[in-house]
């Protein structure tokens, strides 16, 4: 019998409590920013200003699904629609990360949104064939 261990998927900075507030599309790549850069998740732990990339994104398998919020269980009903459509379709919003989850090919942040005084559970779905990269401005 053959045992492989998956190794565990470790990003240098991480964007857990940050709020992101901006997200630039440019061209098949989009720029996140968050309210007060990253956290760096290795000695020394700081938190320099910065952003993430990421390239080469699929926007046909990258989506955002919005949850009524409804507490820690219990039936709800949202809406699931094209990442790039909620970004296009949404200029102000504030989105508050909670888990971030890294698969191959894909990153899924979720957590908490606002927008225009309404509230709720937020994922965002991102499919990128490119790299995510993490850029500290120090």
């Amino acid at each position: 019998m053959k045992k492989t261990v998956r190794e565990k998927i470790y990003a240098p900075y991480s964007l857990h409590d940050m709020n992101i507030i901006e997200a630039e599309i440019r061209g098949n790549g989009m720029i996140l920013r968050t309210q007060s850069g990253i956290v760096q998740a290795e000695p020394p732990y700081g938190q320099p200003d910065g952003y993430v990339e990421f390239h080469q994104i699929r926007w046909d398998f990258s989506y955002a699904y919005l949850l009524e919020f409804t507490g820690n269980e219990g039936d709800f009903s949202g809406k699931k629609m094209f990442l790039k459509d909620f970004l296009s379709g949404h200029p102000t919003w504030s989105f508050t990360v909670m888990d971030e989850t890294y698969g191959y090919n894909c990153t899924r942040y979720s957590g908490y949104i606002t927008e225009g005084g309404k509230f709720c559970e937020c994922i965002f779905e991102i499919y990128h064939e490119g790299d995510m990269v993490f850029v500290a401005e120090e």
